[in-house]
């Protein structure tokens, strides 16, 4: 059966969407600041353990909706829909910019596609095959161009951005695959529910308390992190889980369309600036996702 599609997206659907890239595109702006005052584990910790303290209360308000016996299921969203992905983007936005990490984010719905084919039994046709590869073009156009005028940075630590959209991918295909008849408030809860203790576990392992009440700015750095738990991880893994099982996995990891957009603007707005290489590899990113979904 496949699983891959439900019904054409209407004029809800999009405005979910441009709420969700709106949220998320800011988001690499918090990260930026975050990681100027913490070290990247410490803020992926922080993040973490937030997002599952607010999730406490949707997680009873949504109980009875909740299938434990997809125990596995709710692991793999925890990990790489959150988790692990949030610490890749910390470790590199220390050395590239909210633009190039907001541009790279557009490559979720390419490695959707090749690991809903690979491993989901997602159709795909000659135009997605076409769409991946200029997708993957223009994402090695990004990374391996340096410009210190423009959005591009280190190769290393860009790449690390394109592996946090190949979690996003695996946890897009899971949840289309596993979780479509559950709420998307008690997977996302769920998630958290059984990963929590870890992640507060790593507050205290990593010194992620004791930054917050050493470093310069520690409070503030905290604070960029709520909105990274509060709106960035808990209220949009729920928009996305609800976007994704009104729609597809392709349709909701498309997203990435406008993300890019709002994060090149913060970006721009906190004194960024973008080369004309940067916008040449963002538009062949955004051009080989828009044929992959024909």
């Amino acid at each position: 059966m496949d699983h891959t599609t439900t019904r054409p997206p209407v004029a809800f659907d999009w405005l979910l969407m441009l709420s969700l890239a709106a949220v998320w595109g800011g988001s690499f702006f918090f990260i930026k600041h975050a990681v100027q005052i913490f070290e990247p584990m410490q803020m992926a910790m922080w993040r973490m353990a937030l997002s599952t303290t607010l999730y406490l209360p949707v997680a009873l308000a949504f109980w009875s909706k909740i299938d434990w016996t997809r125990w596995r299921a709710l692991l793999s969203v925890a990990f790489f829909g959150s988790a692990i992905p949030n610490l890749l983007f910390a470790i590199a936005q220390q050395h590239v910019t909210s633009g190039l990490a907001g541009v790279l984010n557009s490559l979720t719905p390419l490695f959707t596609l090749i690991i809903g084919v690979g491993f989901f039994q997602m159709s795909f046709t000659r135009y997605k095959i076409l769409g991946v590869a200029l997708g993957m073009s223009g994402a090695i156009l990004l990374i391996l161009f340096n410009s210190k005028s423009g959005a591009s940075g280190n190769a290393f630590f860009a790449t690390l951005c394109a592996v946090a959209t190949v979690c996003y991918a695996i946890n897009a295909n899971v949840v289309n695959r596993h979780l479509r008849d559950m709420h998307p408030a008690a997977i996302a809860s769920a998630a958290f529910i059984l990963t929590g203790l870890l992640f507060w576990i790593g507050i205290w392992l990593s010194g992620a308390w004791t930054a917050v009440q050493t470093r310069e700015h520690g409070w503030q750095g905290l604070g960029y992190v709520f909105y990274l738990a509060a709106l960035g991880t808990v209220g949009g893994n729920i928009l996305y889980f609800l976007l994704i099982q009104r729609t597809s996995a392709l349709f909701a990891t498309s997203v990435t369309y406008l993300l890019p957009i709002f994060a090149m603007l913060v970006g721009i707005f906190d004194g960024e600036t973008l080369g004309a290489m940067d916008v040449a590899g963002t538009g062949v990113i955004l051009a080989g996702v828009y044929i992959a979904r024909r």
